[in-house]
């Protein structure tokens, strides 16, 4: 009985909390093998986005790696990436808000030392409680084994995706 009331609480109170019961942090299209490695960056750079670390997410990244940012010079290094993700985190903390940013991995190929893959993000904003947007972009990274032999992007670009029109 206790068992059933844990799991009846626990998917209640999963569904209705932000970022939990939307949908996975990480999915990969058929034909895209797993790597641990670098999908536990997606899962890192997640929970960095749940919890507005912008110290966490900076570490997921080479000390000199180039952050390709829509109408933007091409961020290099991690101190420039890491200010570039304070400023964002700092302003949704000023503003009350929350968000959740999921992957979807479209194509996925790698080496022993260097690997890239090509996919969707979607990007959830919450206040009190409530959705208040998302939006898709697509992006491309390429990843690489660093000299403490972690996984880190060395490449990361992103731009968004056109909405969907209704009844599309």
């Amino acid at each position: 009985m206790i068992t059933k009331l844990f799991l009846v609480t626990f998917l209640l109170v999963s569904t209705c909390l932000p970022g939990y019961g939307q949908e996975g942090e990480l999915s990969r299209d058929a034909g895209v093998k797993p790597h641990s490695a670098i999908d536990e960056i997606y899962r890192n750079f997640s929970e960095s986005y749940r919890t507005l670390n912008f110290e966490m997410v900076a570490r997921l990244y080479t000390e000199n790696a180039a952050y390709l940012v829509p109408d933007q010079d091409v961020m290099t290094g991690r101190e420039d990436i890491q200010r570039s993700f304070r400023e964002f985190f700092e302003s949704t903390k000023a503003d009350g808000r929350n968000m959740t940013i999921s992957f979807r991995i479209l194509q996925r190929k790698v080496g022993k030392d260097l690997g890239y893959d090509v996919g969707i993000y979607t990007l959830r904003i919450f206040k009190d409680g409530k959705q208040m947007g998302s939006g898709q972009g697509k992006f491309v990274v390429v990843a690489v084994k660093d000299k403490d032999s972690k996984w880190r992007f060395q490449v990361d670009g992103y731009s968004g995706l056109k909405p969907e029109k209704p009844g599309s």
